[in-house]
């Protein structure tokens, strides 16, 4: 049975985003499952070990996580079933090995928006870091977000890189949800389209053929402002990005589109990660 992981850590943001995929899960006819990760690093400074601290016992937390589960069948009226675990250990590491344990088909999780971009820099998101490395389509729900169906999407496709995988899991998405799909390319102010963007544009669109879609060329030196500015003038319900590997170096240079968006985005976005 298909099957939607919340990672959950009782703060309101993971409820918020607990209520989103509650709604996502009857609306796919999917199970919900509910993981907790005690992770709070505790250093060993002679063997360079970590260990961690330990907040509840397994126990109390399971007990926890039950009554969170009792109380989803009651109140939110939830269709299929629901499982809950608790585990700990590094954060990031323990999802995505359940992940792969639990044939998970989506995962959700809450983002607080920061008003610093020194902070956002620095202190990045769970669910940004995760998706990165999952290899399972990720919803990053905002804070105050409410769920409304999913009637629009905007695919945030860039012309740099060709990659036909990332429009089959964007044609995949969109069948799902059986929504109307915009397809958005923002590049630079006073940018002319390069033959090998041309063609990858191009490419895209043969693709997307059988798709009803639209595609629109937005100029602005501000990728993630320009996102936010199509999704009040189309009312967008959900943004697709892609995540991109990058070297060492241009991990030390580049600062994730995706990071900045996730912080500022009023509605969901779902990652993938080829």
């Amino acid at each position: 049975m298909n099957s939607i992981l919340v990672p959950i850590d009782f703060s309101e943001t993971s409820e918020n985003a607990l209520k989103y995929a509650v709604s996502i899960a009857n609306y796919l006819s999917f199970n919900i499952v509910l993981l907790h990760v005690d992770s709070m690093p505790l250093m060993n400074n002679e063997f360079q070990d970590v260990s961690y601290i330990v907040n509840k016992s397994r126990e109390e937390y399971l007990e926890l996580l039950k009554s969170k589960a009792l109380q989803l069948k009651k109140d939110l009226v939830l269709n299929g079933s629901i499982e809950y675990f608790s585990a700990t250990g590094e954060l990031k590491s323990t999802i995505e090995s359940f992940i792969s344990e639990h044939n998970i088909d989506y995962v959700v999780m809450g983002i607080t928006g920061c008003d610093s971009a020194i902070t956002q820099f620095l202190l990045g998101s769970n669910a940004v870091s995760l998706s990165k490395d999952i290899n399972v389509p990720l919803f990053i729900i905002p804070k105050k977000y409410h769920y409304k169906p999913i009637t629009k999407m905007v695919y945030a496709c860039q012309l740099d890189v060709k990659d036909p995988i990332g429009i089959a899991k964007v044609k995949a998405l969109n069948a799902v949800f059986g929504s109307s799909l915009f397809v958005l390319h923002v590049i630079p102010n006073d940018h002319f389209l390069s033959k090998k963007e041309s063609d990858i544009e191009y490419d895209n669109e043969q693709k997307l053929e059988q798709v009803d879609h639209q595609t629109y060329v937005v100029q602005s030196d501000d990728v993630s402002e320009a996102i936010i500015d199509f999704i009040g003038t189309n009312v967008i319900d959900l943004v697709i990005m892609e995540q991109r590997d990058y070297s060492f170096l241009e991990k030390i240079i580049h600062v994730s589109e995706t990071k900045r968006l996730a912080f500022k985005s009023p509605i969901p976005i779902i990652t993938f990660h080829n």
